[in-house]
């Protein structure tokens, strides 16, 4: 029996206790990881036993250990990086055809949502695939988040040229500033430092290789977060559900949680509304606080930055301007 500090149970009634809330925690902890395990594979039968193998074979953990959040974070990061006949099939089959993507970032960016229509090719496909369902009415969404973050992956550039563009001058240190001594990540500086790579980008912006422009400020902050996330040890996944005009990034980094939301700007309301939900989510991820990114494709955009409480939560908001086109006397 496990002690609490250096004092242990001292009667049969206090140990009753003590068992008791181990045995509530230890089942706590199991229902998380398998709700987290299904809300990221879609109970999809490849990558649930493939997390299986990596908890069970790979990660050498103790068999009288329960399987916690922590191994669970470990063996969910290695499945988004590596390489396995599942998903080489997978995004194989999706480079065939960049339409894919577009329908992909459709779905999440317009609120109205996309018809699930199987006699759509695109729809009928990624349906097969595992990757969206219908939702009851009669939308798609995004059903498997590894897939969504393999497929977004291989659309992505390796390298998008403005990568000399994320820092200031006097940034010397590059992503390794927006860490605190104690190696917590400092988002709200490190989201400032993107909004203002986007300015110093400017026109650039609408010449990242095959990038459709209506998502390109979503395609650069992905780059973005991945190149950080890359530098600093932690991961970064896409969270479920996905769809009606929304992309929730989730970074885990140092056994914490950090909560990006994305959007296109479709009006005031809309952008309060959006504001006004994410606070539901983290709750639910018991995380206090949350960012939302807006991207603005106005040709006369208003950017905005706010910070908002809401029930003890607090909400870091960005409106981002992104470039329409390419300056007239740049094209001499």
């Amino acid at each position: 029996m496990r002690s609490f500090g250096t004092r242990g149970p001292v009667n049969p009634q206090e140990n009753y206790i003590v068992s008791r809330t181990e045995e509530t925690a230890d089942f706590s902890n199991r229902v998380e990881v398998i709700e987290s395990l299904h809300k990221q594979t879609a109970g999809q039968p490849f990558l649930v036993n493939r997390f299986a193998q990596i908890l069970t074979e790979e990660l050498d953990i103790p068999k009288t250990e329960p399987i916690t959040m922590v191994y669970f974070a470990a063996a969910h990061a290695r499945l988004l990086r590596e390489r396995n006949t599942n998903i080489d099939h997978l995004t194989t089959n999706i480079r065939k055809n960049r339409h894919f993507e577009k329908i992909l970032m459709e779905i999440m960016t317009y609120e109205e949502g996309i018809r699930f229509n199987l006699h759509d090719e695109l729809i009928s496909e990624l349906a097969t695939y595992g990757v969206i369902g219908e939702t009851p009415d009669g939308r798609c969404e995004i059903l498997n988040p590894i897939y969504l973050h393999h497929i977004m992956q291989a659309f992505t550039p390796a390298v998008n040229g403005l990568e000399r563009d994320y820092f200031a001058e006097e940034n010397i240190n590059g992503f390794l500033n927006y860490l605190t001594p104690a190696g917590q990540i400092e988002m709200e500086p490190l989201l400032d430092n993107f909004r203002d790579f986007i300015a110093r980008a400017g026109f650039r912006i609408l010449q990242v290789p095959e990038t459709p422009q209506e998502y390109v400020g979503r395609h650069l902050l992905l780059t973005y977060l991945d190149a950080f996330v890359q530098t600093v040890g932690g991961i970064m996944s896409f969270e479920v559900p996905t769809g009606r005009g929304k992309m929730d990034l989730l970074i885990s980094h140092n056994q914490r949680k950090y909560i990006v939301e994305t959007k296109i700007w479709r009006g005031d309301a809309r952008y309060q509304a959006g504001k006004a939900q994410l606070p539901v989510y983290l709750k639910l991820e018991n995380v206090q606080e949350g960012y939302y990114v807006v991207f603005d494709h106005r040709k006369e955009p208003e950017p905005r930055v706010e910070t908002d409480d809401f029930d003890r939560l607090t909400i870091r908001s960005y409106v981002i301007p992104v470039i329409q086109e390419v300056p007239s006397h740049t094209l001499i």
